[in-house]
Order: structure tokens, then C-alpha cells, then sequence
């Protein structure tokens, strides 16, 4: 997969409803991003800034699980970086079948890595999207980061 960078889960084209969810939303759940980062042999040092060729590891957690009741989903996913600049590409390591995956990693604005996932996947009640964004500083091998977890009625 090329790399890219997914913005809010589901897109511009939906409409926020009194709750500030989108339109086809049913629920929404706000997730813990944790994980490590495995580079590409020796880590680099932190004034290279983002380097973000290796192993991201990232495991979620639900913080609040608001309006779901359970969050369906495994709790750790494994995306490989590879390449530099334009040929840098980003794999997920282990996509369902019928699974949808959007991934994008960038430079923060303190040269910090940063990555955004997407998954969407159908299920008989809808279409579970999860998306994650792990970061970490330069020099570090630790991840943080945030992520929501919602139930769409339709395909977003």
C-alpha cells in the first residue's frame, strides 16, 4: 500500500448530528495508543528527526467507550515502513479478509513520527472503523497516541 494520510474517520462527506458524530455513525468509542517501534538496525539518533523506517507495533485500549458497548477489534496491529520519501511505503501485516486499511506516516512538527491508520470492516450490524494514531519522539523507541473506535450503519 502506498502511503497516505487518512483524516477524520469516515471522511468530508458525512454530516455531524446533534451528538457530533457523523450522520451514519451509530457510536463512538475514544481508544489508548501504546507500542513500540522496532527501526531498521541501528535506531537513529534524535537529532535525525523522524525516521519512521521499521516496525510499528501499536496496541489500543479502550479509554472511553461512550456510546458502544464493546469495541470489536484485535488490540494489537503491526505496520511495516519501508522506502524513503516518494517510494516509502507502509504495510499492514495482517488485514481480515474484506478488510479496508488507509495508512499514512508524516513528520510531526517536532520531528516527531507520526502515523495514521484506518480500518473499516463490515460486520452484520454495519461497518466497525477504527482509526489509530500512534506518534513517537525522535530517538525513542516508545509509542503514544490516541484513537476512536465508531459503528456505522452504512459503508462511510
Amino acid at each position: 500500500m502506498a502511503a497516505c494520510s487518512p483524516g477524520s474517520v469516515g471522511g468530508d462527506d458525512t454530516v455531524a448530528g446533534d451528538d457530533g458524530l457523523p450522520e451514519l455513525a451509530l457510536c463512538e468509542a475514544q481508544l489508548n495508543v501504546s507500542g513500540t517501534f522496532a527501526p531498521e538496525g541501528t535506531p537513529p539518533t534524535p537529532d535525525l528527526g523522524c525516521v519512521p523506517q521499521g516496525t510499528w507495533t501499536v496496541t489500543m485500549a479502550v479509554a472511553d467507550a461512550g456510546t458502544c458497548g464493546d469495541v470489536p477489534s484485535l488490540s494489537t496491529h503491526v505496520y511495516t515502513v519501508t522506502g524513503e520519501g516518494r517510494d516509502e511505503i507502509v504495510t499492514y501485516n495482517d488485514p481480515a479478509t474484506g478488510e479496508e486499511v488507509t495508512v499514512g506516516v508524516h513528520s510531526g512538527g517536532n520531528g516527531e513520527c507520526e502515523g495514521s491508520f484506518e480500518h473499516i470492516w463490515a460486520a452484520p450490524e454495519g461497518y466497525h472503523v477504527l482509526l489509530l494514531k500512534p506518534y513517537f519522539e525522535p530517538g525513542t523507541q516508545v509509542m503514544l497516541g490516541s484513537g476512536s473506535y465508531q459503528l456505522w450503519s452504512a459503508h462511510p
